[in-house]
């Protein structure tokens, strides 16, 4: 799958919005962050506006001051309006998604009506 940048600065800012609400949670101040995680209270700031980019080193500092893994931060996918954000994806892909969690029975209905479809096609089309 490709990720436009507009799609990576929606992550992005998925990632600063749970640091932030993880230090609130927490009730932690920023400059206890920043002692914390071993970086500038300016740093945690513009990363909590997602007014840069985090880096890897600074999102693993991070995490480990939140005894967290890092990858809880990152948003499995973005909140999003797909109509208005190209995610470049693949129909296998777009499926597999649509199918990943569902029930096997509809999984099964869905199956059989792509395998209908596909000989109607062939049938009217060959």
């Amino acid at each position: 799958m490709q990720i436009t940048d507009e799609t990576m600065n929606l992550i992005l800012k998925e990632v600063s919005r749970n640091i932030s609400l993880e230090r609130k949670k927490r009730g932690i101040s920023m400059s206890q962050l920043a002692d914390m995680a071993n970086l500038s209270v300016s740093h945690i700031s513009k990363l909590e506006r997602a007014q840069c980019d985090i880096g890897l080193k600074s999102l693993l500092r991070i995490a480990a001051a939140f005894e967290m893994e890092a990858a809880e931060f990152i948003p499995e996918e973005p909140e999003t309006d797909f109509m208005s954000v190209e995610v470049k994806t693949t129909n296998g892909e777009r499926f597999e998604r649509i199918v990943r969690d569902a029930d096997p029975r509809i999984v099964e209905i869905i199956l059989k009506m792509a395998l209908c479809l596909k000989k109607n096609y062939e049938h009217t089309f060959s």
